[in-house]
């Protein structure tokens, strides 16, 4: 018997719970699909237009930003229209669509993960009209949740913040403890946020010598999950500012630097709406704009014929 194929609909800030959550339906049995399985250069609509018409059946990944997104809303409405099963799943507090209100999904948030997943299994079987499967305890183990920092509910304290930071300063040595609990503090901060931003500026505070400097760096290679081309500027004018540029050790430092093209792993921000091309046929990937403001990482840079300054690029969501 083939396996069945479903299509994941998520949102992109709870990438790292659905790739989780993939894996572990692909253990199950099922063939799965998401759209970081999207090639570069591929038309994005009519993708995910051809996979849902391909797929058995549809997880919708319920969760504050999805509920939001419009993409989301798109893709649950296309698969209830073709009278798909479409089963949602809840994995954090969040107002579930209208549409949604009165079909049944599965509630991580009451059941726990472990058994919300065998839920979602033995529903998949039953919307898919297959027997009912066993699922191995320990088969969905979702990413460790963030831990908000202890320090903080002190601070909110007021007076409570102050006898901790007088007892880490004489515990752990004065003023390195000091350093080390404001260096945490906008670590944690930066975690928070997950934002492109966030991590920059840590960067920017920290300096390469900071013991989380590699994982900034690390997440921000992360976020910037999408690849394509772009305009970098002319023989007149340019088109990006250089945020951050690699220097000869491979290492990000801060510095904006206009006049030098960019090289692999700098890290530029458009100064204007750009149009991103597919980079092999250098057709423009419909309805992709990198807006300003939006940073990227520099993967190659090239010239063509007519003294533009081309370079391919590592971004994120807008």
């Amino acid at each position: 018997m083939s396996q069945k194929k479903l299509f994941i609909s998520y949102s992109r800030r709870d990438t790292e719970y659905v790739s989780t959550l993939v894996e572990a339906l692909r253990k199950q049995g099922f063939e799965v699909w998401f759209d970081k399985n999207i090639r570069t250069g591929t038309d994005w609509d009519s993708t995910i237009e051809e996979e849902l018409k391909k797929a058995d059946a549809i997880v919708l990944v319920l969760s504050k930003t999805s509920v939001e997104s419009d993409n989301v809303k798109d893709e649950m409405s296309f698969g209830i229209g073709m009278d798909k099963p479409v089963i949602p799943i809840k994995i954090e507090e969040c107002d579930v669509p209208m549409r949604l209100a009165r079909k049944q999904f599965v509630d991580f948030t009451t059941m726990g993960h472990e058994e919300g997943f065998e839920r979602l299994v033995n529903d998949l079987h039953i919307g898919l009209k297959e027997a009912e499967t066993a699922v191995p305890k320990g088969t969905f183990k979702p990413p460790k949740q963030k831990k908000a920092n202890p320090i903080k509910n002190y601070i909110m304290g007021g007076v409570g913040a102050v006898v901790l930071i007088l007892i880490l300063v004489m515990v752990l040595g004065g003023e390195d403890a000091e350093a080390d609990t404001t260096s945490n503090a906008e670590w944690q901060t930066a975690i928070n946020s997950n934002t492109v931003n966030s991590y920059l500026n840590y960067i920017y505070q920290k300096g390469p010598l900071d013991p989380k400097y590699k994982s900034a760096q690390d997440s921000i290679d992360v976020l910037m999950e999408y690849e394509g081309m772009v305009i970098y500027g002319d023989l007149n004018s340019r088109y990006f500012v250089k945020n951050l540029y690699t220097d000869m050790n491979g290492d990000l430092v801060y510095e904006q630097d206009d006049e030098q093209i960019p090289k692999k792993g700098d890290i530029i921000t458009a100064l204007t709406p750009s149009q991103i091309y597919n980079y092999e046929t250098m057709e423009p990937m419909e309805g992709l704009l990198l807006e300003p403001g939006v940073k990227a990482k520099v993967i190659s840079v090239r010239e063509d014929d007519q003294g533009n300054v081309l370079a391919i690029l590592n971004f994120p969501d807008n």
